[in-house]
Formats: C-alpha cells, structure tokens, sequence
C-alpha cells in the first residue's frame, strides 16, 4: 500500500483576542485525573470514555468483535490561582491510544439453559471515533473517525491546553496560551474513514468557520495526519478604557490623549463647555448648561454642600 505521507496543518494566531467560553459539559472544579489501560483479547467490545474541563472536551467511542490489542492514556487537569508568573490557570486533556483490531464473528454461551444450546453470536463490524473540542476563542474541533471496518491498526494523540493569562490588575503580566493537537498514524482495513478540523471565532460560530477540513476515504487506506491550532491568548483589547485615564492616578499619570485638556479645565469641569463646543454644536442641551451654571455658581461662593457636611461641628 502507497504511503499516504504525512499533512501537516499549523495555524499559529499571534495576536488573537481570547476569553473563557464555557464547555457545556465540564465545569471549574480544580482537579488531576490519570487513566491507564492495556487490553488484548477475543470477543465483543464497547468503550465509552468522555473527559472535560472548564473549556475543553474529549471524547473517544468504540465497539466491535473479534481480536482487540488495545493500550490508552489519559491525563486531566485542572488548578492554578493565577495570581502569580508561576501559578497560572491551566486546563488541560491529553490522550494517547494504540490500537489494533481485526473483525471476527464471536459465539458467546450465556448460563445453563436455553442460550446455552443457542449461543448469542456477536457481529458487529468494528468502530472507532476520537473527537477533541477547544470552547475558546478560537473554538476548535477535530474528529477522526473509522467505520465498518474489516481491520485497523491505529496511533492516536489528542492535547488540548488552555493557559489563561496571569495579571495584576488590569496590567498583562503574562500572555496565555491556548493549544489544540491531533495526530493520527494509521492503517484501515475495508473500511470508512473521516477525518474534520473546525476552527472558528465567537462572532462567526460554527456557521462560518474559518478552517474548514471534510475528508472521507472508503476502502483500504494508510493514512498519516497532524493538524495543529495555537493561539496566544491576550487580554488588552477586550478591557475597554476608562473615559478619564487620570482617575487612576492624576493628571500626570493621564493618557497623552485625554492631556488637550488643561489640568484645571479638567477639574473644574470647563472642558465640557469647550469639547462640545467643538464638536461642531451651537449650544448645550438644557441639562448640561444647568450643571455648568450650578457648577459656577458653586465655585464662585467657595461653599459647596459637600464642604458643609464635612466641616466638624461648632466651626
């Protein structure tokens, strides 16, 4: 059989805005999860395993009857408090599987009595589906899958990363990371094999994704395949600004922006008066010229209520 080689598929996002988006099935509980495995025998098989995070999933399905050689890890992860360079939030799945399988009928005698002189007899073609989900921004999806096979020998790896970044504030101590990987090296047998990658923002949702990868072999196929999203996740653009930058730390401290203002026509409110004026408005609406004469007025008596309330009593 003619090697098929090997796709690889980057997709590397170096200033791609991220935030959290929830796994429907998974949920914030800080937590370290390892699975091992090594099965090899005659008969029928179901495996069913389903792992999340907060933000991620991994699903991997099988049945089928005849010979299996089976070997899986899984790991899960969970924690971090973020609050420091070396301790930020991490999510994480990796699974890794090698698998062979050939299809055979299996006759199996239940009990003593009447399936014991008429054996159930299990015929179920062999079938595999490895599906790995990011809910983030990018969202991502991969899913390879075999069907109706006579046989396969299959090397599989799925890991899925999410690292938040750490701050202090609103300050970005450290950009975070979010990974997605499947890495698929196998052989079918008189089979049906689908590989898909999905990648796609939260604006555009699965209608419009901006990766799309549909693949469909039936028969017999050597088939090696990597694809591959990183994305850093940074969070600078989605905090919007403060509509004065010097509350945070005066007038010095103040966006070069918002300094076409004079420090005192800042605090004394007159800057109102002048940027409407030259926003290209005649006047002011009846609402702002009242503050503005309140606020003179104010000004002018050196006595505001405010001032009054504070003063101790007897002066």
């Amino acid at each position: 059989m003619r090697d098929a080689g090997a796709v690889i598929l980057m997709l590397l996002f170096l200033a791609a805005p991220g935030w959290a988006v929830g796994n429907p099935e998974g949920y914030a509980m800080d937590h370290e999860h390892n699975f091992q495995q090594d099965i090899e025998g005659e008969g029928f098989a179901v495996v069913y395993q389903n792992v999340n995070t907060e933000t991620h999933r991994l699903h991997n399905y099988m049945h089928g009857s005849g010979s299996i050689d089976m070997a899986t890890l899984i790991h899960s992860e969970q924690g971090g408090s973020g609050e420091e360079m070396n301790d930020p939030v991490k999510r994480n799945i990796s699974f890794v599987e090698q698998n062979e399988m050939t299809y055979a009928p299996h006759r199996f005698i239940y009990g003593t009595g009447y399936y014991r002189q008429n054996p159930i007899v299990y015929n179920s073609q062999l079938k595999e589906k490895t599906c790995g989900k990011n809910y983030q921004e990018p969202g991502v999806s991969m899913q390879h899958q075999v069907e109706y096979a006579q046989g396969f020998n299959k090397d599989i790896e799925v890991n899925l990363t999410c690292i938040e970044p750490v701050k202090k504030g609103s300050m970005i101590l450290k950009e975070g990371l979010t990974y997605a990987q499947m890495r698929i090296d196998e052989v079918v047998t008189e089979g049906a094999v689908h590989i898909g990658e999905l990648v796609t923002d939260d604006a555009h949702s699965w209608k419009k994704p901006l990766v799309e990868i549909d693949e469909n072999y039936v028969g017999s196929f050597k088939i090696k395949k990597m694809m591959e999203v990183c994305a850093e996740k940074g969070e600078a653009d989605d905090m919007p600004e403060d509509w004065l930058s010097c509350c945070f730390g005066g007038y010095g401290a103040m966006d070069k922006k918002d300094k076409i203002w004079g420090e005192e026509e800042i605090f004394d409110c007159s800057c109102r008066e002048d940027a409407w004026k030259v926003s290209g408005w005649d006047d002011l609406s009846m609402d702002q010229e009242h503050a503005r004469v309140a606020a003179q007025d104010e000004t002018a008596s050196g006595n505001t209520t405010a001032d009054e309330d504070e003063m101790p009593p007897g002066m």
